[in-house]
C-alpha cells in the first residue's frame, strides 16, 4: 500500500486548517462594508500598529490576524502596481531614447554619405586646380614679375580635402595638421 495514500485520505476527511485534531478558525469572507473600512484605514495610514490592528479588528468583528494579513496583501498589491507604473515609465523613456538614438545614427550615416559624395565631387576640381597652378608656375619659371604671395599658395592634394577630424567631424586644413 502506498504510504502517501493514508496521508491523502486523512487530509481529505479533515476540515481545512485542522492540525493535530484542533479545529481551525474558518476563514471569513469580508463584507463590502468591512473592505471599505479597511481601504479607508489603509489610505489614512498603510502601517498597521498593534493598537490600531486591535481597534480595527474589534470594529469590524474580525480576528486580528485577518486584519494584519489583509494589510500585508494590500501593501503587496500597492507595491506591485507601483513597480508596474515605474516599469511603464522606464519602458516609455527607453523606447523614446532608442528611437532618438536610431534617428541620430541614421542621420550620421546620411551625413557621412553626403560628405563622401561632396569630397568625390571636389577631388577632380582640386586636381585640375593643382595642375593649373603648377602649369602657371612652370610657365613663368624664374620670372621676377611673379608676386611672392602667388608663390606661397599651397598646392592642393588628396589630403587637402579628405582629412577629417573624426572626433568632431570637422574639415581639417593641411596647415592645421602639423
Amino acid at each position: 500500500m502506498d504510504p502517501n495514500y493514508d496521508q491523502e485520505s486523512r487530509s481529505r476527511s479533515a476540515p481545512t486548517g485542522e492540525i493535530d485534531n484542533q479545529p481551525a478558525e474558518k476563514k471569513r469572507r469580508l463584507t463590502v462594508e468591512q473592505v471599505n473600512m479597511l481601504e479607508k484605514s489603509f489610505e489614512e495610514e498603510n502601517k498597521l500598529e498593534p493598537e490600531r490592528k486591535t481597534e480595527l479588528a474589534k470594529m469590524l468583528g474580525l480576528p486580528q490576524r485577518q486584519v494584519a494579513v489583509w494589510f500585508q496583501n494590500r501593501k503587496a498589491r500597492c507595491k506591485i502596481k507601483k513597480i508596474e507604473r515605474d516599469y511603464d515609465v522606464l519602458k516609455a523613456c527607453y523606447d523614446s531614447l532608442l528611437a532618438k538614438h536610431e534617428s541620430v545614427i541614421s542621420e550620421n550615416e546620411k551625413l557621412k554619405s553626403k560628405v563622401f559624395t561632396l569630397t568625390e565631387m571636389l577631388l577632380p576640381a582640386a586636381h585640375q586646380t593643382q595642375r593649373n597652378l603648377q602649369g602657371k608656375l612652370n610657365s613663368k619659371g624664374d620670372d621676377e614679375t611673379m608676386s611672392s604671395s602667388t608663390a606661397l599658395v599651397p598646392l592642393a592634394n588628396d589630403h587637402y580635402f579628405t582629412n577629417v577630424d573624426e572626433s568632431f567631424g570637422w574639415w581639417v586644413w593641411p596647415s592645421n595638421l602639423m
